[in-house]
């Protein structure tokens, strides 16, 4: 499950800050034919603190890498500047809205993840499971093929409903990976048991 869960993370990082955007972005004036917004280029904030580098750009939006998070902001936040690319907020600015967004998200997640809930595809086109219970960090799902446990950071919210960052392929893939693994597991296991009702005879005797 190491992949998988490589994934998981990747996908629930970028899903949960691309959701919105500071409101700051959306007044800005409109980003400028000569901006550099290739990925690569490091992004600098309002004073000329670099804040991280351009991972991706899919319009309307601007991914950009922030101490290893994906947060997604529209191009209208970016202006050009000496040192290159940059938004109108400060560094701190952007973390406090970060974190604000981040605690708003789990808080929504948490409420919305109780037993019996729909659980979509990354994409939101087929059901995938149901909620069966939910721990500290990690949730169990009700599926088709049996239940699959997966950590909190899995799960979002999209328009459709409660969702896991994982598509419908990368699902049944994860549970097929995860049946694969049990199985030597449990053979293993089972020839170190000793058989009971021979065990017994032999102390009767």
């Amino acid at each position: 499950m190491r992949k998988i869960a490589g994934i998981v993370t990747s996908l629930s990082l970028g899903l949960a800050m691309a959701a919105g955007a500071p409101a700051f972005a959306q007044s800005a004036p409109a980003a400028a034919p000569t901006i550099n917004l290739a990925p690569g280029t490091t992004v600098y904030d309002s004073a000329g603190k670099a804040i991280g580098p351009i991972a991706s750009v899919a319009d309307p939006n601007v991914v950009i890498t922030v101490d290893g998070k994906s947060v997604a902001l529209p191009k209208t936040s970016f202006m050009e500047t000496d040192k290159g690319p940059a938004i109108t907020l400060t560094l701190e600015q952007l973390t406090a809205w970060l974190d604000q967004q981040a605690a708003a998200a789990t808080a929504a997640l948490n409420a919305a993840l109780v037993p019996g809930a729909d659980i979509r595809s990354a994409k939101g086109t087929a059901i995938v499971g149901k909620v069966k219970t939910v721990e500290t960090d990690a949730v169990v799902l009700t599926t088709a093929e049996g239940d699959m446990r997966l950590p909190k950071s899995a799960f979002f919210q999209s328009q459709q409903g409660l969702a896991t960052s994982f598509t419908a392929e990368q699902f049944a893939a994860a549970i097929a990976e995860a049946k694969a693994a049990a199985q030597p597991a449990a053979t293993a296991e089972a020839a170190a048991d000793p058989a009971p009702a021979e065990a017994t005879a032999k102390e009767a005797n």
